[in-house]
């Protein structure tokens, strides 16, 4: 099956990933870049860890850098210099779509540079720092129905939402409905496996006459670099791959074969062909 992992990550000093990269079932893993912060205990590694991963796998993994939306346009294209194909935000001191990041999204766009947002509950993180435009707390900021004013101000911008916003799921719907410039991932959303067969069964409503399994990215939100993470993100795609072959193509529609195709890696690569990752030189 050709499969695209489009949302994960890579820890400090990683371990194995080059042999998963290079002969792992995934065609192309997507590297999000946290810039060597620390999450759920762990290390993750730094920008030039990412980029340098991706130099040793050309299109096979593919850069994401770490945008810091509180410094301005002039980072997005720091970002696309150093040869990151795409962007990811996260935990903002204010709202996705406020228009103090406008900025950057105009200059994502006009670079064709894919934004990966994080949607719905986040990990924890260090407490208030007393600076009023440091990172932001909680999911407040990062409700997946903050992207649908993005997407309208920015339609040619490519907007990927993180793990299916649970649990602001009918938002993620409203998306996924209204705006064929949003898709979403589903990584980390087993714990609302029993929404899935009705979303997946939706129709949007963007002019193509799509059901919804051609707006979902599979994704395993893995930290590739250690032994247990790199078995885990083998484990997770077993996983999807049997429930989709066990459930979805038993008892739905979008469980057919050539449907499946397009949530593992057809979607993706769509994006990727559609938007022209990273080749705009505007």
């Amino acid at each position: 099956m050709f499969t695209i992992d489009a949302h994960a990550h890579l820890l400090h000093n990683a371990e194995g990933f080059d042999v998963l990269a290079d002969s792992g079932p995934f065609a192309e893993i997507w590297l999000m870049d946290l810039s060597g912060i620390r999450l759920n205990g762990r290390d993750l590694a730094t920008r030039s860890e990412v980029l340098a991963a991706a130099r040793r796998h050309p299109g096979r993994v593919r850069a994401f850098g770490f945008l810091d939306l509180e410094l301005g346009a002039g980072e997005v294209d720091r970002l696309a210099g150093l040869g990151f194909e795409g962007l990811k935000p996260y935990k903002p001191a204010y709202p996705w779509n406020s228009e103090r990041y406008y900025p950057c999204y105009r200059r994502a766009e006009e670079l064709g540079l894919p934004i990966l947002f994080h949607t719905g509950l986040v990990a924890p993180g260090p407490r208030w720092s007393g600076s009023p435009a440091g990172p932001g707390f909680g999911p407040d900021a990062m409700r997946p129905g903050l992207l649908a004013g993005i997407a309208e101000a920015f339609p040619d911008l490519t907007i990927l939402g993180g793990h299916l916003g649970w649990p602001y799921l009918e938002e993620t719907v409203q998306n996924l409905y209204f705006y064929p410039n949003i898709w979403h991932d589903l990584s980390g959303c087993r714990c609302c496996l029993n929404a899935l067969p009705e979303l997946l069964d939706r129709r949007c409503q963007d002019g193509t006459g799509r059901c919804f399994n051609s707006k979902l990215l599979f994704a395993t939100d893995a930290f590739y670099g250690s032994r247990d993470e790199n078995r885990r993100a083998l484990e997770l795609f077993d996983f999807w791959r049997l429930w989709f072959k066990f459930i979805g193509e038993t008892y739905y529609r979008w469980g057919a074969p050539e449907e499946q195709e397009k949530i593992f890696g057809g979607n993706a690569a769509e994006v990727s062909r559609r938007f022209g990752i990273g080749t705009k030189t505007a």
